[in-house]
């Protein structure tokens, strides 16, 4: 099977989609599909995000990214929607792979018979209108415009993928569709965490060192998690990740609730070198909000990245954490946006290191399942399969 994954940002890059994005191609090459990979070009090599060269099955198509030219004077990604029209007219492809909601919408309107499978992480309109409640003026519009575009592509897609089923449940009930949809979890490198993989066991006679690792958006809940360090004894935070301004935002809080000497941000580390960051820690913690990203959208990298490297996690107890964990037998889940229940988490597991152990060999267990292979062979078993019953339909 011959595979075109679309997006119009550059890929290698240095963003979570991007890497996403770098990990899924490279796992599908792995797998036996050959996938040429359409996107901007590059900004980063793929030795320093994955550790290793690409898998060869990966063919990469560079296009011009006419937002970096002094002379063009919009931000818009329309320029490469066109490069993308004139690159699968000249190619003969299986299937068409986008997570990018307007490039699909675009090449279902100008590739006319396309088989294009779109992988959803979100219901754009609901998120949209969460963060924009009163939907005056022209952001209701451009929640309608949301509403209609999701709506299109959800509908006239050959396939879905989305990261939980409570996601496809959502888009089933919101826009009424019948489209075939399949759950692929994120995954994890293992051959990357494997290298970085320790069996040293954490020491209670030391100061445990805890672990955030990953963006320091508001719905990723870390201000719960600073406070949450006021009502914990024995241990020193790392914040990894965000960039400056968020940093200091964070860091004034924690200074307001006298936490400060016992948190350390370092920002944002190289893609490579984060298997490395988490195998030196102890608890790795996940302080999800109740948004609908959080609590039924997300499968979030970081938390297949924890388990991999066998570390007990604490994380909030929401539904599409509970699609991946089990509490008390792979992981440790407590109270969304409760300081006073991550701080009770933690603690158990700083009294009670046998059980943090526990937790720690079971998510390490679970992880196996998770892999970017595995997630590389549902995907194409399900579009090979689609695209088959497809051909013979037509045949007949």
């Amino acid at each position: 099977m011959r595979l075109a994954y679309i997006d119009p940002h550059p890929v290698p890059g240095g963003d979570v989609e991007a890497l996403q994005i770098l990990q899924n191609v490279d796992a599908l090459a792995r797998v036996g599909v050959m996938v040429d990979l359409v996107t901007p070009t590059a900004t980063f090599e793929t030795q320093a995000i994955l550790g290793r060269p690409l898998a060869a099955g990966v063919i990469l198509h560079p296009q011009i990214d006419w937002r970096r030219r002094w002379f063009f004077p919009v931000n818009s990604n329309l320029p490469f929607f066109i490069q993308a029209v004139r690159w699968l007219r000249r190619h003969h492809v299986d299937a068409v792979f986008v997570r990018n909601l307007k490039l699909a919408d675009y090449l279902l309107a100008h590739c006319p018979g396309v088989k294009l499978f779109f992988e959803t992480h979100e219901i754009f309109a609901q998120t949209y209108r969460e963060d924009h409640p009163q939907l005056r003026g022209k952001q209701a519009g451009k929640h309608a415009t949301l509403r209609e575009r999701e709506a299109n592509v959800y509908s006239k897609s050959t396939g879905l993928f989305a990261l939980t089923q409570l996601l496809i449940d959502d888009v089933r009930r919101d826009y009424q569709v019948s489209t075939p949809a399949w759950v692929a979890a994120d995954g994890v490198d293992l051959t990357a965490a494997n290298a970085a993989f320790t069996e040293a066991p954490w020491s209670p006679s030391t100061p445990a060192r805890l672990l955030y690792l990953g963006s320091l958006h508001p719905w990723k809940g870390v201000p719960t998690l600073i406070e949450a360090m006021a009502h914990v004894d024995g241990a020193r935070l790392t914040i990894a990740g965000g960039n400056a301004e968020r940093i200091d935002e964070l860091r004034a809080q924690a200074m307001a609730l006298g936490v400060h000497g016992r948190i350390d941000f370092i920002g944002a580390i190289a893609p490579a070198k984060r298997f490395a960051l988490i195998a030196e820690h102890d608890i790795c913690l996940l302080p999800l909000t109740e948004t609908s990203i959080a609590s039924r959208y997300t499968s979030p990298l970081k938390l297949f990245e924890y388990m991999a490297l066998a570390k007990p996690i604490v994380v909030a107890d929401l539904p599409s954490i509970r699609e991946v964990l089990v509490h008390g037998e792979s992981g440790w889940l407590v109270a969304p946006a409760s300081p006073q229940a991550m701080a009770e988490g933690i603690n158990t597991l700083l009294a009670r290191p046998e059980v943090a152990a526990r937790l720690a060999a079971q998510a390490r267990e679970l992880a196996l399942q998770y892999s970017w292979e595995a997630r590389a062979h549902r995907i194409a078993d399900a579009i090979d399969a689609t695209i088959g019953d497809a051909t013979a339909g037509a045949a007949r």
